[in-house]
């Protein structure tokens, strides 16, 4: 009777010794942004990997064909349509939480859509107004602010406020990319 009632309490001591490390040992988190799908017809996956308590890296894709957008477009309440993003960023953790923390994030977000503008032509001396639409590609580089729980430790919940400054193409590009989201994920 002793050593089965020795056996039980070794076993139930490597199972929450397990426990208790099992976020630490987990390095990979896929996340979906609930609240860009919700808004603005968005798709935003991201991937992150973790290289220790404070540090980690990810990288984040969006895709964008909404109808609300593309009509705003068309009728001219705004002159570009961001299409895609794709941000790379490094995160700092701020807190040393494991299981919920705030942390700091720098990005590069590689950006393009649609830009609309009306252009002047003369025609034989007749000037003719009509709308011209091109593309565009940008990169930016911008901060974040966010943060992050864990519940049973494996399902994610982000809360993420940020935004930067496009650099290279800006007579067509936007002049501001945000980075604001509620992303839902799963760490392995």
């Amino acid at each position: 009777m002793k050593k089965i009632l020795v056996a039980l309490l070794l076993f139930s001591g490597i199972v929450n010794a397990q426990n208790e490390s099992t976020i630490s040992d987990k390095k990979n988190e896929f996340r979906i942004d609930v609240l860009s799908a919700i808004l603005s017809s968005k798709i935003s996956v991201s991937y992150e990997r973790f290289f220790s308590n404070d540090f980690s890296v990810g990288l984040n894709v969006n895709y964008s064909d909404s109808k609300k957008l593309t009509e705003d477009f068309e009728e001219g309440y705004t002159n570009n349509i961001a299409k895609y993003e794709v941000n790379p960023y490094l995160r700092y953790a701020l807190s040393k939480g494991k299981t919920n923390y705030y942390f700091a994030e720098i990005f590069t977000s590689f950006n393009g859509g649609d830009f609309k503008e009306i252009i002047r032509e003369e025609n034989a001396g007749t000037a003719v107004y009509t709308t011209k639409i091109s593309s565009y590609s940008d990169i930016a580089a911008g901060g974040s602010l966010g943060y992050k729980m864990y519940f049973k430790e494996s399902i994610a919940l982000e809360l993420l406020v940020g935004f930067g400054y496009n650099l290279l193409n800006t007579d067509k590009s936007p002049d501001k990319i945000t980075r604001v989201g509620i992303n839902l994920g799963y760490r392995f």
